[in-house]
């Protein structure tokens, strides 16, 4: 098999630069570049502004915390597989576990890692050999998917009863497990005989979620606490960002400007969403408020000369957004460009 050479980090707040900006609406916000370089894939910030970074590397990764105040850094190896030789690093909490995945000799296996213990194969069902981990909550319960020659099985796994298939939709083969509130709320995706579709588990049962109107398939990638859930739905005209709730069921959330192209990929328990938006001047960071406006977070602040935020991948209920953000001036920029990460944290009313 082919065994990619990722390499992951978890990163404290190490600024390079912390600069103030006002907003247009009245927010302003403190811009800290996590230091990183070579960024592809990054999940967080949990409350203390720390990240969990997949780096488009050849070497091997490692794991950097800030325990204190700023500037202060420590290092931490996420360690590796017996046999393997990359992790790739899918979720932080706010206790500042990891998980994600790590190949061993044979197949990628979803793992855990803790501040105090090491890197930690988490198994896989009966009959499956390979998975990944990608959502983990505060007090500790992990999702993802384990699979083998008979497809993929959302799983659960907790410290105290192991690993567990969450199921699938009737008739349907496959699952995945994308997010987990703290409440136990499960999101993700199953197949079924229309297609793959977003879905909710809750108290041992799955809930279909459906599409928005005229799509085939969704994904459902992070849930709060109240059941707010969202994702993308995907049919002829590509992807379009929902919200989907229980009172209002599953609904459009609308792309910048001059976009048809929008995912959502993260919302906190004010209600406040964010991911990513085609526009006039192509695809950015967006912001939608509680209200569903869509905000481009490049219009609302002065960002750094040559820097482009362009995906918010999360955001804490501090209201601190995490992005993705490209150095445009930097002519050997990797995988789409990505090769920044910034927290980018309100202050102010």
């Amino acid at each position: 098999m082919n065994t990619d050479r990722w390499s992951s980090l978890i990163v404290g707040i190490f600024v390079l630069l912390i600069l103030p900006y006002q907003s247009d609406a009245g927010q302003s916000y403190i811009i800290e570049d996590l230091g990183v370089d070579d960024a592809m894939k990054a999940s967080g910030p949990n409350l203390s502004g720390q990240a969990a970074v997949r780096l488009e590397s050849g070497t091997l990764g490692s794991s950097r915390i800030n325990p204190g105040a700023l500037p202060v850094l420590t290092a931490d190896s996420l360690g590796r597989l017996p046999g393997g030789d990359h992790t790739t690093a899918n979720a932080i909490n706010d206790p500042g576990t990891v998980v994600g995945s790590a190949n061993g000799r044979t197949a990628v296996r979803p793992v855990i890692w803790t501040k105090n213990g090491a890197l930690q194969d988490l198994g896989t069902l009966p009959g499956d050999n390979a998975g990944e981990a990608f959502g983990i909550n505060n007090p500790g319960a992990v999702v993802g998917y384990s699979g083998g020659p008979q497809g993929t099985h959302a799983f659960l796994w907790t410290p105290q009863d192991g690993m567990q298939s969450l199921g699938a939709l009737m008739a349907g083969e496959s699952s995945k497990a994308f997010g987990i509130s703290d409440n136990g709320l499960v999101v993700g995706s199953s197949g079924s005989p229309m297609g793959t579709h977003a879905v909710l588990w809750s108290l041992g049962r799955i809930q279909d979620l459906g599409t928005l109107p005229g799509d085939t398939a969704s994904q459902a990638l992070a849930v709060n606490n109240q059941g707010s859930i969202v994702g993308y739905s995907t049919g002829l005209a590509g992807a379009r960002a929902f919200l989907w709730t229980s009172q209002s069921g599953m609904q459009a959330l609308d792309p910048l400007p001059g976009g048809r192209f929008s995912r959502a990929l993260g919302i906190n328990e004010k209600g406040n969403i964010v991911g990513i938006s085609e526009s006039f001047d192509g695809r950015r960071a967006v912001l939608w408020s509680a209200t569903g406006q869509p905000q481009d977070l490049n219009a609302l602040m002065t960002v750094p000369p040559g820097m482009l935020l362009s995906q918010a991948v999360g955001i804490n209920s501090k209201g601190q957004i995490l992005t993705l953000t490209r150095n445009e001036m930097d002519a050997h920029s990797h995988h789409e460009g990505f090769n920044r990460v910034f927290l980018l944290t309100p202050v102010g009313p």
